[in-house]
């Protein structure tokens, strides 16, 4: 089974440590795909690696979906240019493939260079630790997925009308499922993940716009994501801000293995508080609106 890496990247400063990590793989990849830019010249210490020069910073779902339409292996494996996969990362995705799936995640340990990088992470990794029991879930993030070229010509690409790099795995994993792929969760297979929100506005900034963005993907899925109705409504989200934080806060915490966090739970109830009203003013904006 061919597999082929694409790695999204804006100048990423950890670039270098992802694709040292990946050649260190104990089953080496068919290819390496970077897509973005590269104005530090990283990748010239890497002249295998197949580099896609955008010319210009784009969205994270148009570098993935560039790389992907690239890609010559019968297996796509999706990494971050901030994620540090384990030594046998590969060979983790590839078994769970040879074993039937289509899609697999892999977990997320919740490193970060700092309190407030960290606490970033547990917030938004809470459901993907290593620690958690594998199986099917209800979407997936991009930062660690791997997927059967089959499922990419069936499904499509990520919806490149996402801006930045925020939601847009969500309303793609759970598009894919909706076409019948069991979307699985591998424990086993995990990369470390070291955020650049290294300060409380990069935090503030990430969260405002994960919200701007995610409103779009649960009025889209509503049904799935059992969203009330008057979730359509940007009152209802400052309203309740502190109701909604707080109930998703005590679902976080309330897994055992995030409990040795518990020093983050501040800086995680007040990012759900900032993800509402990043909703809240989708709504306002009329973006959580578009199809």
């Amino acid at each position: 089974m061919r597999v082929s890496i694409i790695i999204p990247s804006l100048n990423a400063p950890t670039l270098d440590r992802t694709l040292a990590a990946v050649a260190a793989q104990s089953e080496p990849p068919h290819e390496v795909i970077v897509v973005g830019r590269d104005e530090a010249g990283t990748l010239q210490a890497y002249p295998s690696v197949h580099f896609i020069d955008t010319g210009v910073p784009v969205c994270a779902a148009r570098a993935r979906n560039l790389g992907m339409a690239a890609a010559a292996g019968d297996l796509f494996l999706l990494l971050d240019s901030d994620c540090i996969p384990s030594p046998d990362w590969i060979a983790r995705h590839r078994a769970r493939h040879a074993a039937g799936e289509t899609v697999v995640g892999g977990a997320v340990a919740l490193q970060g260079s700092n309190y407030w990088a960290q606490s970033d992470n547990v917030s938004m990794f809470h459901d993907f630790v290593p620690q958690l029991p594998s199986g099917p879930r209800f979407l997936l993030p991009t930062l660690n997925l791997s997927l059967r070229r089959e499922v990419f010509d069936t499904v499509g690409g990520m919806d490149e009308s996402f801006p930045g790099a925020a939601a847009e795995d969500a309303d793609w994993t759970v598009r894919i499922r909706r076409t019948g792929h069991r979307l699985w969760f591998d424990p086993a297979a995990v990369v470390a993940h070291s955020p650049a929100r290294v300060a409380p506005r990069d935090v503030v900034r990430h969260w405002r716009n994960l919200g701007h963005n995610a409103i779009r993907v649960r009025l889209r899925y509503a049904d799935e994501f059992r969203t009330p109705h008057a979730a359509r409504h940007a009152w209802w989200w400052r309203l309740f801000s502190p109701i909604i934080a707080a109930g998703v806060t005590a679902g976080v915490y309330a897994k055992r293995p995030l409990r040795r966090y518990w020093a983050s739970l501040p800086v995680v109830y007040a990012t759900k508080i900032i993800y509402c009203f990043g909703a809240a003013r989708a709504i306002d904006s009329g973006f959580a609106g578009q199809p």
